[in-house]
């Protein structure tokens, strides 16, 4: 019979050993996937951009190709040409913008991947304990909020955004640099990352091959 002062160390490892950060974002990832069906089902949907993101890429879809003439609701399309194409397809996939309730689950799928993402660079760099994977994943109200209940197209942005941290934590820095850019090209918000990544570039490749490549 496992004794009380063994659960506690075997929670204790759990939360506070690096070796356990992906076992800890395994089951986080499980409770969050059943947290974020109770959101959709329990909190109600808030219109914000949606309409309007659909509106733009109408247009595009409709054959406008002039950034001045693609415009939604909330005014003229401000996104790069990443944002269009992705949203295009929501489009489609959403029977043209109003099944809302499938373009949430989209996004679940897009925020447990990021999770997935999230663990695993903490996995890789064995850094930070792994208790606080819980205050990243499960008490982000926001971050639930923007995902699920706004479907911005900060999720898509930052999903890209982190498989690109996947690859430069790997050293494939090549890789990485593309899906970067892909990133940037659904929000150009993702450039505040820039600097730094060029820091990372010069440490790793050096001026010269940064420069060739």
């Amino acid at each position: 019979m496992m004794r009380p002062a063994d659960v506690f160390t075997g929670f204790q490892r759990l939360f506070l050993d690096v070796q356990h950060t992906a076992t800890l974002g395994c089951v986080l990832l499980i409770f969050d996937a059943v947290l974020n069906v109770c959101v959709i089902h329990t909190v109600k949907y808030t219109e914000i951009d949606w309409i309007a993101y659909m509106q733009e890429v109408e247009g595009f879809l409709n054959g406008t190709w002039d950034y001045t003439k693609l415009q939604g609701d909330t005014g003229p399309l401000v996104y790069p040409a990443g944002f269009v194409y992705v949203y295009s397809l929501l489009y489609y996939v959403t029977s043209y913008g109003t099944n809302i309730r499938l373009a949430q689950y989209i996004f679940v799928g897009l925020y447990l991947m990021t999770v997935m993402e999230v663990v695993y660079i903490h996995h890789k760099l064995a850094k930070i304990p792994p208790y606080v994977l819980v205050f990243l994943c499960c008490f982000a109200y926001r971050v639930h909020s923007i995902f699920i209940l706004r479907l911005f197209n900060d999720p898509i942005a930052m999903l890209l955004l982190y498989f690109s941290i996947v690859c430069f934590v790997n050293h494939h820095w090549s890789v990485g640099c593309i899906i970067f850019s892909l990133a940037v090209s659904v929000k150009m918000n993702i450039l505040l990352f820039a600097p730094g990544l060029f820091l990372l570039l010069v440490e790793a490749c050096g001026w010269i091959v940064l420069l060739c490549r």
